[in-house]
């Protein structure tokens, strides 16, 4: 048995539009970690995510809850990766912070 690890990332946004950017931040990790990260299932149901994704050999089932204040990221760790769990957390937290920016102004 694995370790659940749950990072709020906190946002002023509201909840649809964490959800929209989260959205558009799955996609271009799968464009761009295409080989080493497959979201085998991304599963939007109003304001709640279910994902499973596989990386590194391993399947990583998790959920993104869109609260109006923040972003609850819950994963599910098998127990070889439960050892970094703090580690995880801070590395989680980074891309789901990373997912919620504005994209850069154009031109």
């Amino acid at each position: 048995m694995g370790q659940i690890v749950t990072v709020d990332v906190k946002h002023s946004l509201g909840p649809e539009e964490a959800k929209r950017r989260v959205q558009a931040g799955i996609e271009a990790m799968k464009a761009k970690y295409g080989e080493q990260l497959s979201f085998a299932e991304v599963q939007f149901n109003d304001m709640h995510a279910d994902v499973v994704i596989t990386a590194l050999g391993h399947s990583l089932k998790g959920a993104f809850d869109f609260l109006p204040d923040c972003v609850r990221v819950s994963l599910e760790l098998p127990w070889v990766l439960a050892l970094v769990a703090e580690r995880a957390k801070g590395l989680i937290a980074h891309k789901t912070e990373t997912m919620l920016l504005p994209p850069p102004p154009k031109g």
